[in-house]
């Protein structure tokens, strides 16, 4: 496990998974997922009529007593009171309802889709059939895809400069900090933030209430408050975007470029995790130890590969360029081989390491918990034995006709009709043979 638990994990509602992870992560929110919840209203014959309430209710609440009230006064107007699936989900409330839990990070997401898609990815390349060389084998390969669409993206946002569009310096700033998905991102909220219109109604000693009114008549939004605490110096809003995203809302970005006149964002407002700079941390190996590196080397390398990588953009425009590259490249590491010998340095993780001789075969197959096929009903078994309608004339199963309008029957009482009439004519035509004779 890394040194830090997960701030949150989203599941079903497995019972087993949910005491496993109580008890195994005690600092870590379990949160139920969104999705699979409000998809079980299909089964529901008497809530699915009201599913679209329920949905807006679920979505569209801004505070848990908000919440509360909506959802009893539609289980109220629905006659749904003794419904005791309905009962058991708004116990649950404080897992699932975005009001609920938007105060804790998550990324922006409120159902497992993040792992259902990882699943998908890595379906492509391994299969149940894999032995354990085959599945190791495999899934390294799934894992160097992802390196390398990760690659490429810190290429593009080292040698690629994000567009900027709004009048504002936090505009320009930000596009050098945020790495360009979430930046685009940010850039959305800023643009949107010149739609509202920021009041202060109430202001104390230690807090300064605002109302945040947003001004496009196109598109119908609800006021938003703001709360500034002014000995944490933060300023909070109603919406929890930033505390479960981690990037600041356009009411919050109204208030701090109207009221408060700022042209940079402040330093508490940006989430490292969303910069370019997210992975320059420290790194530690599998046994929790802190690998060190010196910062003047990072600096160094890129430095380097910048420099590099806008050759390498040139010269692949050319086959004779880059022959020649490459080429230049095998001369100048034969030659800086003597000036490295000696001069790596061998990781702390690395002089620790223990020699051991382990002998790993293929592990016994077992029955994962839920791969299990369905059980099927007896209507279900009954209607996958049934071949279908036999007709009596063709004696195929399965068939759209019967006896009386069976192309067989038709086809051979035509040919039967046709030789009889065949028949006709040279019974005729001998006896004309005859006559004329």
């Amino acid at each position: 496990m890394p040194l830090r638990m997960s701030k949150i994990i989203i599941t079903d509602q497995d019972p087993a998974m949910t005491k496993a992870i109580s008890e195994a992560l005690p600092n870590t929110f379990h949160r139920y997922c969104s999705w699979h919840i409000l998809n079980k209203f299909s089964d529901k014959p008497e809530c699915i009529l009201h599913y679209q309430q329920f949905r807006e209710c679920v979505w569209d609440s801004e505070s848990r007593d908000e919440f509360d009230l909506r959802w009893k006064r539609i289980v109220e107007d629905s006659g749904l009171n003794e419904d005791t699936w309905l009962q058991s989900i708004f116990n649950i409330r404080s897992k699932w309802v975005p009001a609920y839990v938007n105060h804790i990070f998550s990324c922006g997401m409120s159902s497992s889709q993040r792992a259902e898609s990882g699943h998908a990815f890595f379906k492509r390349y391994v299969s149940k059939n894999n032995s354990l060389v085959d599945f190791m084998v495999q899934f390294n390969r799934g894992l160097l895809h992802q390196r390398h669409l990760e690659l490429m993206a810190d290429h593009t946002d080292i040698n690629e400069k994000a567009k900027t569009k709004c009048p504002i310096m936090m505009d320009r700033q930000m596009a050098n900090i945020y790495t360009r998905t979430y930046f685009y991102k940010f850039q959305d909220q800023l643009w949107e933030s010149y739609c509202n219109n920021v009041e202060l109604i109430e202001e104390n000693a230690t807090h300064c209430t605002y109302k945040v009114v947003h001004m496009d008549d196109k598109k119908k939004k609800r006021n938003r408050l703001i709360v500034y605490d002014k000995y944490a110096d933060f300023a909070s809003c109603s919406c929890h975007m930033f505390e479960s995203l981690g990037i600041p809302c356009s009411h919050t970005l109204a208030y701090l470029h109207k009221i408060r006149q700022l042209h940079e964002l402040p330093d508490q407002y940006i989430l490292k995790r969303w910069t370019r700079s997210a992975r320059s941390d420290l790194v530690v190996d599998n046994d929790g130890v802190v690998i060190s590196v010196d910062k003047s080397l990072i600096g160094k390398r890129s430095a380097l590969f910048q420099r590099y990588s806008n050759v390498i953009d040139k010269v692949i425009l050319s086959d004779e360029a880059s022959q020649i590259f490459c080429e230049a490249l095998d001369s100048l590491i034969e030659r800086i081989k003597p000036l490295l010998h000696g001069a790596e340095e061998v990781l702390p993780s690395a002089r620790r390491s223990i020699a051991f001789e382990a002998c790993i075969n293929e592990p016994d197959p077992v029955k994962a918990k839920g791969s299990g096929k369905r059980l099927k009903g007896r209507k279900e078994l009954a209607r996958e034995k049934y071949k279908g309608r036999r007709c009596n004339g063709c004696g195929k199963y399965g068939q759209t006709h019967d006896k009386r309008n069976c192309p067989m029957l038709q086809k051979s009482s035509s040919n039967v009709e046709k030789d009889a009439f065949n028949g006709m004519d040279n019974s005729s035509s001998s006896q004309d043979d005859e006559f004329f004779g």
